[in-house]
């Protein structure tokens, strides 16, 4: 089963202010992360923590992911993290600076909070954060940690500054982190989520780089500022076009199928199975968005 979730945008918001949490429900992006680690302050993390703790409590319609990054979770701030919020039953823990060991960590704690509480097991997810050295080059192995992997978040900052090299607009020198998540997370079924742009004033270069990373086969990509959430859900969401073209090379498809035929020409192109896939997927996630975020079932 593929299961990749509906990701196209999901906002970052700090857990330390209370009024950036309230406002971060009427935001139309996917899913909300709740910032415990690098948008707090040392002496505000008890506090943040309170604060999303508190917003967990509110009703959720769920339609909107509710994700929560916690402090790292081999210490024990991110142990308090995942103790006080995972009993509010957030849909998804996000683990920075994520490797294989701190994975297998915070699935052992979800999963005995999950007893503890009489969940299903894996009805709270994991994202591992991507961003060091390491993660890259183990990208696969963090993936298989543990079966509550959902998804992938790729973190741009941490990464270049590690690398000792600079950030640019154009993005060539993460072309090869980006492509090494996407081969990992694709070949699991699971989400690749972008690295946020931080240039928010700029939105023609945010949809510049959004587009580029669609192309390379990310499923969405992590907002810091709610303005740029339209921008990127536009990007992520199949046109009308696209839609209609789908739909014409699904029934194309299917019709040749029916007359005992393998592949089909439509519009002097050819029609084979992976072109029908495709067309399928497409419709599958534009229903999706119409519909909420339910994971595709194909």
């Amino acid at each position: 089963m593929d299961r990749v979730l509906l990701r196209r945008s999901l906002l970052y918001v700090p857990g330390s202010s209370p009024k950036m949490i309230a406002r971060a429900f009427d935001v139309p992006a996917d899913g909300i992360i709740f910032d415990l680690e690098d948008a707090v302050a040392p002496p505000e993390k008890e506090c943040a923590r309170a604060a999303v703790a508190t917003a967990l409590d509110a009703p959720r319609d769920g339609r909107k992911e509710i994700l929560v990054r916690v402090n790292a979770v081999t210490s024990p701030l991110g142990l308090r993290d995942l103790l006080a919020v995972v009993p509010k039953r957030p849909d998804t823990i996000v683990v920075p600076k994520a490797d294989a060991v701190s994975i297998l960590a915070a699935d052992v704690v979800i999963g005995a909070l999950e007893q503890e509480l009489g969940l299903p097991p894996g009805t709270i997810g994991l994202v591992p954060l991507m961003e060091t050295a390491a993660s890259i080059v183990d990208a696969a192995a963090i993936v298989a940690a543990a079966s509550r992997v959902t998804g992938l978040q790729f973190g741009a900052e941490d990464l270049t500054k590690e690398l000792g090299i600079a950030r640019t607009t154009v993005g060539d020198e993460l072309h090869h982190a980006r492509s090494t998540l996407v081969f990992a997370g694709r070949a699991r079924g699971i989400s690749i989520i972008d690295t946020p742009f931080v240039h928010h004033a700029d939105p023609a270069a945010l949809v510049a780089e959004t587009e580029r990373v669609k192309g390379l086969g990310m499923t969405g990509k992590t907002c810091i500022h709610p303005n740029q959430v339209a921008a990127v859900n536009a990007v992520f969401t199949p046109t009308d076009d696209e839609v209609a073209q789908a739909r014409r090379v699904v029934a194309a498809f299917a019709e040749a199928t029916a007359a005992g035929k393998g592949a089909c020409s439509l519009d002097g192109k050819m029609i084979d199975p992976p072109v029908a896939e495709r067309a399928r997927k497409l419709l599958d996630k534009a229903d999706r968005i119409a519909g909420g975020r339910a994971p595709a079932t194909n």
